[in-house]
């Protein structure tokens, strides 16, 4: 549960109100409300191509995929991640665990209303999912799970993990952090107190003890001077609920992360949240400097959170992976496909960072956002004129890490299914603001852009956009931008 990719958006659903069986409810009541769904929202960082290029920047060989890719996300909330990288990827076959029956209604119904036939999910805590027929596993995805259950649960999804995970495979474990949630333990306690000692559901609890927040914040109190307090307004109701109403939520340093997964073999590959994986973006020269002499590497991880206070981490493992040699790997990733991750008028050439601000504004970001303007494709398939391949590979990096490039897959599959359900929603209580891409991915859409796609229209009100999914397939002009030209390369 990211603390930066919850704000507002559309709440409820179709299938609020819906707990968990009866027989899940004491389990799966520690990590949150049931009665509660949550967000139906697409992370595009649990992509396999985005995994794939985490892999690589460290020196990691990816899943092979000879015959395909298995993945499986351990609480897939209502399903709409797996359901989009199912459409996109009809080679490969997608699995999603929830205990909540609201949560694998609706992805079920979603997965029927875009007629996608390679994603399956299973009602089950993960206790309950050991015993689930599942294959091998390329990608095992756990967002925003782990710091909410308590240990059992924990124990149990380790253990999934253990079993299912392929040979060389990737896991992405998500959670709040310390010592960056430390600002805000206090805030959680009230909310989580008062909104458990009141009646109704998780939204109406949260709502009342928010109100709670709000007069102590008016009256100054210095325990919550610093934390998100003031904030809260912002987001949106069903997250706070499940954010902050679970008994077993407990924030977690890196170095007890990675403790329990050295129990099951795992070694750490670096963190989904690109720029992370550079200490230059990320630290400071007096920072980097005191790093310097750390040789252990959970050691070092642990210090390096302590000076950016991080609250939130992103991590990836693997088990068995090849190691690869530098060359090897300058190789794949020089192999390896990129998209815009806007329109490309819209992408500036610096970026905030801890460290300072990232500037790229060179002719090697200029021509690579130009030549990708035209579509996703291969960094080797871009002219380079006068650039070298080695520049053009570190500005590549560097524009990811600034997330004005999503690594994508490299050829395209379009999702007209999906996309016809994503028009059908719209205006309604369980509306996707979300585009499949034929690259693997999604991007974000506002609900006018949307229907003026599915409506054919103009769409001259929102700059760049006709040309950014042109380039994704979708029709040029308003009369090619309707249902019928849908995902057409």
């Amino acid at each position: 549960m990211n603390r930066r990719l919850k704000r507002k958006t559309t709440p409820g659903s179709s299938s609020a109100g819906v707990g968990a069986r009866p027989g899940l409810e004491p389990a799966w009541a520690s990590y949150g409300p049931t009665d509660v769904p949550y967000l139906r929202t697409f992370f595009r960082r649990l992509a396999p191509a985005w995994l794939d290029h985490v892999a690589l920047l460290r020196g990691f060989a990816p899943p092979a995929r000879k015959r395909g890719l298995t993945w499986c996300e351990l609480g897939c909330g209502q399903g709409v991640t797996p359901v989009f990288l199912a459409a996109t990827h009809p080679d490969g076959r997608f699995f999603g665990i929830d205990a909540m029956a609201a949560h694998i209604h609706h992805a079920r119904q979603l997965a029927r209303e875009a007629g996608i036939q390679n994603a399956v999910f299973h009602e089950a805590d993960f206790a309950a999912a050991r015993g689930l027929d599942l294959p091998k596993l390329d990608y095992i995805v756990a967002h925003g799970v782990y710091s909410w259950i308590d240990s059992d649960s924990q124990e149990a999804l380790r253990r999934i993990i253990d079993e299912r995970l392929a040979r060389g495979g990737l896991v992405y474990v998500s959670y709040n952090a310390l010592p960056g949630w430390a600002q805000d333990l206090a805030l959680r306690q009230v909310l989580f107190e008062f909104g458990r000692s009141l009646k109704g559901d998780g939204v109406t609890r949260v709502t009342a003890a928010a109100r709670t927040v709000a007069a102590l914040v008016g009256a100054q109190a210095p325990a919550l001077r610093g934390s998100r307090a003031k904030a809260l307004a912002e987001f949106d109701r069903h997250y706070l609920a499940h954010e902050y109403l679970g008994s077993s939520w407990r924030p977690l340093y890196v170095t007890e992360l990675r403790a329990a997964m050295a129990k099951i073999g795992l070694v750490p590959v670096g963190s989904a949240q690109l720029v992370q994986n550079y200490d230059s973006f990320m630290l400071g020269q007096a920072a980097r400097k005191a790093l310097e002499g750390i040789d252990d590497d959970d050691l070092r991880e642990l210090a390096r959170d302590v000076l950016l206070d991080n609250g939130f981490r992103s991590d990836v493992f693997t088990r068995g992976a090849r190691r690869l040699d530098e060359t090897e790997r300058i190789c794949r990733l020089n192999e390896s496909s990129f998209m815009l991750a806007k329109p490309a008028a819209a992408i500036a050439f610096d970026a905030a960072t801890p460290g300072g601000t990232l500037k790229f504004d060179n002719d090697a970001s200029r021509r690579i956002i130009a030549e990708l303007a035209g579509g996703p494709r291969r960094l080797t398939s871009i002219r380079r004129g006068s650039v070298s391949r080695r520049d053009l590979l570190a500005n590549a990096l560097t524009l990811c890490a600034a997330e004005a490039l999503w690594p994508v897959e490299p050829r395209g599959a379009p999702a007209r299914g999906l996309v016809e359900a994503i028009y059908d929603r719209l205006g309604g209580p369980a509306e996707l603001l979300f585009l499949p891409l034929p690259s693997g991915t999604a991007v974000a859409a506002e609900p006018g852009l949307l229907r003026r796609l599915r409506d054919g229209l103009s769409l001259d009100d929102y700059p760049g956009w006709r040309d950014f999914l042109a380039a994704h397939g979708f029709g040029a002009s308003a009369a090619e931008t309707g249902k019928a030209n849908v995902g057409k390369r």
